[in-house]
């Protein structure tokens, strides 16, 4: 050994061996199971190993304290042929708030391509969290692309300073260093990097599914989130915030575009006659009032003072108009869908700008709101898959089940009640009036507004709270609110095929829930596939005259089993209410025969 490999081989190796260490340290922590629950964007199913869905761990990595409800929506491991699968990004407004996920745009936008594309099995994969920014989206975009979508569509920009990791935000701020953020955001899917935080960090994880926000307290999370209040138009932190949404979000549309994914990108839109400035910057307030004053007649007038004073508003819960002009650019260079969700907005309002009408607060819409972005979705959505089809315009929205109705409704109350909307208000305060709103649900009266008030005040699951509803509810005749909430619970429990036929079964007794059940039956079909709800589909299409969809529903049931009595019979009864009784009387003679069988 000569002496300059004599000096270099020991240098060489004082400096492989932290690496070294390093990757062994980390394999060691990886085998003994260190962070591995919440390591993996998506996971297999317990019991069902033939499909998977996003993991709710692993939303906890952009808190500390609190994880937020993501949407529970199984897709097949292995992606056929004749799956169309779409996954949809953004934050509290994709995730449906103050709804549960179902109630949402992105499950609107299943429904409306499942009856589009009949002989496609759709898959929506929400995965819009509360308070998230681009930073998330930057973070999923590999475990994106390695389920395979079709499509991703985008509906993010809301929360870009005070969402985890914004500008603003007590939530990971770290500076505002975009470097560093994603930097940490690397080191968080390591085995050392979560062993040493659970080790630093309190073990608090409050699940947001049923509204709550963090553990031990009954402010709102848009009253905790908050570090920098006052965030004026073009100071440090504002362009801070609009750097990371505008580099994150190029990554993101690049890195799909590049792996031949199209994209579809929502414009953002907020409430903006119906909801003042948040803040105090004069000048937004004075455009708010411009906007409400007679003096402003013209549209031109009003949208212009309105688009003014959300811009001003110093207060960022609510995307200044600049976030609108860079997804646009971005639409544009990367050669991918931009959908126009504020002329949509403007076009449905009762006044023609975006107000009350249509958003519970201040940016998240109503129900209806959230079936207006899915139907305008989906109409891209089928431009982009290359088909003519286009959505039916009498397409049925979805109707909150009551509990839904007492649930959210509490929600929104306690959420205007907190900061911003009531900027004064302490800590103590707060507590006292939510005891009290919560106290006031618990003893209205109403059934569905007292469980309502345990869901927020428990660990009581929305499942588990669905469970109880519908015994209630089944005390009674069966009636659509016993339907919706089946309906709901479905989403909970989708491979649960007792309860989908229980539902139906209860359902057909009345011709009046036709439309309801109809929806079950879809449901129980699409998801299990089981000859029961193809008979059923066959049989609530016949009395409803639908010869077409009845005879499609009865010739997938003749498929799985061409000797269901069922099926034979409802056949039987199709043929004759067409005037074919030649065919009537062949299905009638072999369900006699199939009948005489099972009799035997």
């Amino acid at each position: 050994m000569n002496s300059k490999a004599r000096y270099l081989l020991p240098r060489i190796g004082l400096i492989l061996f932290p690496i070294v260490l390093i990757f062994l340290v980390e394999g060691g922590l990886r085998l003994a199971g260190i962070g591995s629950g919440a390591r993996n964007a998506f996971v297999e199913i317990e019991g069902k190993p033939a499909y998977m869905a996003f993991n709710p761990d692993f939303s906890a990595r952009y808190f500390n304290g609190f994880v937020p409800s993501v949407a529970f929506n199984p897709f097949l491991k292995k992606k056929n042929p004749s799956v169309l699968r779409i996954v949809t990004l953004g934050g509290s407004s994709t995730a449906g708030f103050p709804y549960q996920f179902y109630y949402g745009f992105p499950e609107s936008v299943s429904r409306g391509l499942s009856s589009q594309l009949p002989n496609r099995t759709v898959e929506v994969i929400n995965l819009g969290m509360t308070a998230i920014n681009s930073y998330t989206l930057w973070d999923l975009r590999h475990d994106i692309t390695a389920i395979d979508p079709d499509l991703v569509v985008i509906y993010a920009g809301h929360n870009e300073y005070y969402g985890s990791f914004g500008a603003g935000s007590t939530l990971y701020s770290l500076g505002n260093q975009i470097a560093l953020k994603r930097l940490v955001l690397r080191l968080k899917r390591t085995a050392i990097f979560t062993g040493l935080e659970s080790l630093l960090s309190p073990d608090k994880k409050a699940d947001g599914r049923n509204g709550g926000d963090s553990e031990g307290s009954d402010r709102t999370l848009m009253a905790q989130v908050v570090r920098d209040a006052s965030i004026e138009f073009d100071d440090e932190t504002f362009n801070d915030g609009l750097q990371q949404f505008s580099e994150n979000m190029n990554d993101v549309v690049e890195l799909f575009r590049k792996e031949g994914i199209p994209v579809l990108i929502g414009s953002l839109v907020s409430n903006l006659s119906g909801q003042a400035p948040l803040g105090d910057n004069p000048e937004a307030l004075k455009a708010f009032d411009r906007g409400t004053d007679a003096a402003c007649q013209t549209q031109e007038c009003k949208l212009s003072a309105f688009e003014s004073a959300r811009d001003l508003d110093n207060i960022r819960f609510r995307a200044p108009s600049i976030f609108n002009n860079v997804l646009e650019d971005i639409a544009l260079r990367h050669q991918t869908g931009f959908v126009d969700l504020q002329s949509v907005f403007s076009s449905q309002s009762r006044s023609g700008i975006p107000g009350s009408d249509l958003f519970i607060d201040h940016l998240h819409p109503t129900q209806h709101g959230y079936e207006l972005m899915g139907a305008e979705f989906v109409q891209a959505i089928l431009m982009q898959i290359d088909t003519s089809t286009n959505p039916s315009a009498d397409l049925a929205e979805m109707v909150l089940d009551p509990l839904e109705s007492a649930h959210s409704a509490l929600l929104i109350e306690r959420l205007l009640a907190d900061y911003p909307f009531h900027k004064d208000r302490s800590a103590e305060e707060m507590s006292k009036l939510s005891d009290e709103l919560v106290a006031r649900y618990r003893f209205s009266g109403s059934f569905m507004d007292s469980l309502a008030s345990v869901m927020v005040s428990s660990p009581l699951t929305v499942s588990g709270a669905l469970v109880k509803a519908i015994q209630y509810e089944k005390r009674s005749t069966p009636n659509k609110d016993l339907l919706l909430l089946y309906q709901a619970l479905f989403y909970w429990q989708p491979f649960n095929t007792p309860l989908m036929q229980e539902a139906v079964a209860a359902g057909i007794q009345s011709e009046e829930l036709d439309p309801f059940t109809i929806r079950l039956a879809v449901f129980g079909a699409n998801r299990s596939n089981d000859i029961y709800f193809w008979n059923a589909l066959g049989a609530l299409y016949l009395r409803a005259d639908r010869f077409a969809e009845a005879d499609a529903a009865l010739s997938k049931a003749e498929s799985l089993d061409p000797n269901s009595p069922v099926m034979l019979y409802n056949r039987a009864r199709m043929y004759l209410a067409k005037g074919d009784t030649a065919t009537s009387e062949s299905y009638f003679l072999r369900y006699q025969a199939s009948t005489t069988r099972d009799s035997n």
